[in-house]
């Protein structure tokens, strides 16, 4: 399993994003962590279960947020690209 903390440090480092920002803020919300780039976002979803949502295993999180890019890029083409 990652060790969530280095995995954080990691991202908020912007020499290990792709697109070479030149700063990243960490803005957290209670089922994400949004890393914010000068011209990316990448967004983690938390490892949490509140009943109404089930993030709690890897699969699950990835499931939904390929869910959430599907239905966001009928709105937002340019904005959801994908999950890495």
């Amino acid at each position: 399993m990652t060790d969530k903390p280095s995995m954080i440090q990691d991202l908020l480092d912007p020499d290990s994003l792709p697109d070479k920002t030149g700063r990243v803020s960490l803005i957290q919300t209670h089922i994400s962590m949004v890393f914010v780039g000068d011209e990316f976002v990448y967004k983690v979803k938390k490892p949490v279960d509140f009943g109404f949502l089930d993030f709690t295993t890897l699969e699950k999180r990835k499931h939904y947020c390929e869910q959430e890019v599907k239905l966001n890029q009928r709105l937002a083409q340019d904005t959801y690209i994908g999950v890495m």
